[in-house]
């Protein structure tokens, strides 16, 4: 919630009182309560000044061509995409061959004069042109298995599905997946970025952000295009380009991929890949707590905890992060890794600093009861079955 505060109040949308946000519903499967929830949320607590709830979805797909709701779109000063499904996104302002309807192209038009444009959840995960995960299907496990497989063609939603052909086209060169750490996702966006990297609409790079917590991308589309991560949590980003795979029925494993993991106030410029950590994050090496890293039994385990305190980041970190973390933090291993807890085949996920750019960086918590918020870049990670 205090994300969406902030794109009320300081992200552009207009300020206290004057940002005028439409809400794309397209995604969601009960339009009139999301509606409802919206406007209480950006209205009455945030204090907009319109919150317009946009009539189009996958049973009025008519309206995407509608010259009074694109009049009212074209009103806004901020565009918010609504969680929910994110292939009824695509549904819903796309007509057949993926071709924009004109409700799309007003969101774009006002997207590249500058507007703020933001998404939680399935909202998320439709902003880029890259293949658009299916965010409610597939959990690691059975991405790792079975792979992943285009949505238009497999419809058992046990596997990681997607779309070949992309999201709404907002942002370019990278997939996005949503309530990532908390949900363990990890495996299945390395599984899909390496399964579809060959396709007209892959990409290299996937990122993942957790909840509670956003990735700001400005100068979008120039030299300096920048993500910038805020809130509780962090984002996931793993870059496939320089990965080996083997795979085959029932047995998987994906060697060198690169993986970093940015809390708040780091950011990566995306055309060269640079990382700029918080200035008030102090480097990890020399400084070390633990002499040894932890291992796992359920690597990505989503039997978590969340704190919605003031806490800045949840009591119970999810196991990936747990692990990761905790290599950075040891004096002695520069390499982990963690199982998963299910068998027949048993997925190992190992992690590596040994590379010379690997570093962790940390805000210590003031007491040994407070969390360190903690990031690192270069991590190398290998997934292979055990049989």
């Amino acid at each position: 919630e205090k994300i969406k505060k902030w794109g009320v109040q300081t992200g552009g949308a207009g300020g206290v009182n004057h940002a005028k946000l439409g809400i794309v519903l397209a995604a969601s499967g009960d339009f009139n309560a999301t509606c409802t929830f919206y406007v209480n949320v950006f209205l009455d607590m945030y204090h907009a000044h319109s919150v317009y709830c946009i009539p189009i979805n996958v049973n009025t797909t008519s309206a995407n061509s509608d010259p009074h709701v694109i009049e009212r779109i074209k009103q806004q000063t901020g565009i918010f995409f609504a969680g929910g499904e994110p292939e009824s996104v695509i549904e819903s302002l796309f007509y057949k061959n993926h071709v924009p309807s004109p409700a799309l192209l007003a969101i774009k038009e006002m997207f590249d004069a500058g507007i703020l444009v933001s998404g939680s959840s399935a909202g998320a995960e439709c902003m880029p042109s890259a293949v658009m995960v299916w965010g409610g299907t597939g959990s690691s496990y059975n991405a790792l298995q079975f792979g992943t497989y285009d949505g238009s063609e497999v419809s058992d939603r046990d596997y990681q599905l997607y779309d070949k052909d992309g999201g709404v086209g907002l942002l370019d060169g990278f997939i996005i997946d949503a309530h990532f750490s908390d949900r363990g996702r990890e495996g299945r966006l390395i599984r899909l970025l390496s399964d579809t990297r060959h396709l007209h609409h892959g990409a290299n790079w996937g990122f993942g952000i957790d909840e509670d917590t956003a990735l700001v991308i400005t100068n979008v589309g120039t030299e300096n295009e920048k993500a910038e991560v805020i809130g509780y949590k962090g984002v996931f980003f793993a870059d496939v380009s320089q990965s080996n795979i083997t795979a085959k029925y029932n047995s998987y494993s994906i060697t060198n991929v690169m993986v970093h993991y940015l809390t708040h106030g780091d950011s990566l410029f995306l055309k060269n890949k640079t990382i700029i950590f918080s200035s008030s994050k102090s480097p990890m090496i020399g400084f070390e707590r633990n002499s040894r890293a932890m291992t796992s039994t359920d690597v990505f385990n989503t039997n978590i905890t969340i704190s919605h305190s003031n806490e800045p980041l949840p009591v119970h970190y999810p196991e990936f992060v747990k692990v990761a973390n905790s290599l950075f933090d040891s004096k002695l291993d520069n390499v982990s890794y963690g199982d998963t807890y299910e068998h027949n085949p048993t997925f190992r996920v190992y992690m590596s600093r040994s590379w010379s750019e690997a570093e962790g960086y940390t805000e210590r918590g003031q007491d040994f009861q407070s969390n360190d918020i903690t990031s690192y870049k270069n991590l190398q990670v290998n997934i292979t079955s055990l049989g």
